[in-house]
């Protein structure tokens, strides 16, 4: 702001000192012109070193460093967004359908089991890692549907833990799916109380 303002008078100051070479120089009176024509020089020659002045340290604000700052910031970004992708497919071997895939059936919620993340394997198992918020003991059912809903295959896991534990449960659904499955899975919990 400081420097517009400066720029701003400067020029004016400029502008006024053109109007009086012009009006010595029509009236034919010496000091006016020369008058004038100093105060353009002087004045033309303040503004043009304010101006270079802003720009020499806008250009010194962009210094190599934050410039190698923004570079590292873009560079980690891009490095995570490969880095999920790669994760998500490494070798064709394992694809990741995430925990949104996997709907919990009011039994899991009842049981204080939290579905956090889940994967197709190779073949016919889905690993799907669990958080337990209360002890549980019993059988969870995972249930494969296709996207028109029908039951393409069911899988069982025999499960006994204490409230806090965590872990990845493998479900294998043997024969049960086709090698392109591509629909959503349910999960049930059983207690054997």
């Amino acid at each position: 702001m400081v420097t517009f303002l400066c720029v701003f008078l400067t020029s004016l100051l400029c502008f006024v000192s053109l109007i009086l070479v012009i009006i010595g120089g029509v009236k034919k009176m010496n000091k006016l012109l020369y008058g004038g024509v100093a105060g353009f020089f002087v004045f033309g020659i303040a503004t043009a070193l304010i101006i270079i002045s802003s720009t020499v340290g806008f250009f010194q604000d962009l210094s190599s460093d934050k410039i190698a700052e923004t570079v590292e910031e873009v560079s980690e970004n891009g490095g995570k967004i490969a880095g999920k992708a790669v994760k998500g497919s490494i070798s064709g071997m394992s694809n990741s359908i995430g925990s949104e895939l996997v709907t919990a059936d009011s039994s899991v919620i009842e049981a204080g089991i939290v579905v956090n993340h889940c994967e197709n394997l190779v073949g016919n198992r889905v690993s799907i890692y669990l958080d337990f918020t209360k002890d549980f003991d019993g059988v969870l059912t995972l249930y494969a549907y296709d996207s028109e809903d029908k039951k393409q295959g069911l899988a069982k896991e025999s499960v006994q833990v204490k409230a806090g534990d965590e872990g990845t449960y493998s479900f294998d659904f043997g024969e049960g799916l086709n090698s392109g499955f591509s629909g959503y899975y349910k999960l049930i919990a059983n207690t054997l109380q």
